[in-house]
């Protein structure tokens, strides 16, 4: 019996690196593979949801106009046509002077009573945005306009999670470490990256971008951005915690059950017994929770209260990591507890937070329902 338990159970030791870039001869590990590969795969499933977003608003935004100049332009050769909807306003056509429209020089009233007449034409339905992308130069399709705003996000994203994640290691898990080498704070290669540390990486960078965008882009509140970022985190969280399996880091404790992994180089030193792979337990709660976060919105997109998707990624996720960290070796040399570790106390906050914003967003839709039906 003790020789089929053996048998069942799986000795992992792949290599870490799955490559090394010629000529520089620098390594490329599997967990960077996969850690990028949830950013990119998170960077398309933004594009489509803010895509939807602004069809669903249907209307224009500073930031969609690439050239007012060409804009201007176009807009007079068509007002010229008989019939045409594109007539300005005498009142907007005495304000915007010639000189303004060849050096593309238009103040920002001049900018946003420009706007206001376009969107007057959408909301009276006299013309859709699509059609009107076609119709005049110098304004951006739909599609375009998100990548742009994706690219952009994916900066501050990026940056965010490395240094929220890396000060959240260093502070909750490893704080004597780096308090005497103080150099290795920067070698973010050889691993270290805390995933509470990296959400509240990620929150602060997703406000500073709010606030980059807020002006040009008054249709979208931090909530909904939140929302937006929140199906497509569930499936990075999963992907990165496949790489911390790759790099046999965050092991779990001992066990005889059939499916135990006898991980042959733990990250921590830890000896090659047979023990629960908590990381995949992990990526396999984080991809379940992506596939409800995404099919939720493939049938109610933004119907949902703002804060609903970010409120129900919160507390599945929070509350999976805080029941799974039980199979947890204990990671943390800072704080010891008798019954609880430092992952299930940093959980608990995340999970609360969770809870109040799925609370918020039924108050919120229940509102939008009320004034609709008012």
């Amino acid at each position: 019996m003790q020789l089929l338990t053996l048998l069942g159970w799986l000795y992992w030791n792949p290599p870490q690196e799955a490559f090394r870039v010629p000529w520089i001869d620098r390594p490329v590990v599997w967990y960077g593979i996969l850690f990028v590969t949830g950013f990119v795969i998170g960077y398309f499933l933004f594009v489509s949801i803010l895509t939807t977003h602004f069809k669903n608003a249907n209307r224009l935004f500073k930031l969609d106009i690439l050239n007012w100049s060409k804009l201007l332009s176009s807009l007079q050769k068509q007002s010229l046509l008989p019939g045409s909807i594109f007539a300005m306003p005498k009142e907007l056509s005495f304000l915007i002077k010639e000189k303004e429209i060849k050096e593309n020089k238009l103040n920002p009233e001049k900018k946003e009573a420009l706007l206001q007449f376009l969107n007057g034409l959408i909301l009276s339905q006299s013309i859709s945005r699509n059609k009107l992308t076609q119709i005049l130069e110098g304004i951006a399709p739909i599609r375009q306009t998100a990548y742009f705003l994706a690219d952009k996000l994916l900066w501050f994203i990026v940056i965010g999670t490395l240094i929220g994640a890396r000060l959240g290691h260093i502070l909750f898990y490893d704080w004597q470490l780096f308090w005497q080498h103080p150099i290795e704070i920067v070698k973010v290669w050889k691993g270290g990256l805390a995933s509470h540390g990296g959400v509240c990486g990620v929150f602060i960078a997703l406000y500073l971008f709010y606030l980059s965008i807020q002006e040009d882009l008054p249709s979208l509140s931090f909530l909904r951005l939140l929302d937006f970022v929140a199906i497509p985190s569930a499936l990075a969280a999963c992907l990165i915690r496949l790489g911390n399996f790759m790099n046999q880091e965050i092991v779990g404790t001992a066990t005889n059950l059939p499916w135990a992994v006898v991980f042959g180089r733990a990250a921590d030193g830890s000896l090659p017994i047979p023990r629960h792979p908590v990381q995949l337990y992990e990526a396999f709660a984080y991809l379940l929770t992506f596939i409800l976060l995404f099919s939720i919105w493939k049938r109610k997109k933004e119907r949902c209260g703002e804060g609903f998707y970010i409120g129900l990624l919160f507390t599945l996720v929070f509350s999976a990591r805080f029941i799974l960290e039980f199979w947890k070796v204990d990671q943390s040399s800072l704080f010891q507890t008798a019954h609880l570790q430092i992952g299930q106390l940093l959980s608990l906050p995340f999970v609360l937070l969770g809870i109040l914003w799925l609370i918020f967003s039924k108050e919120n839709f229940s509102k939008n329902i009320f004034k609709k039906n008012s």
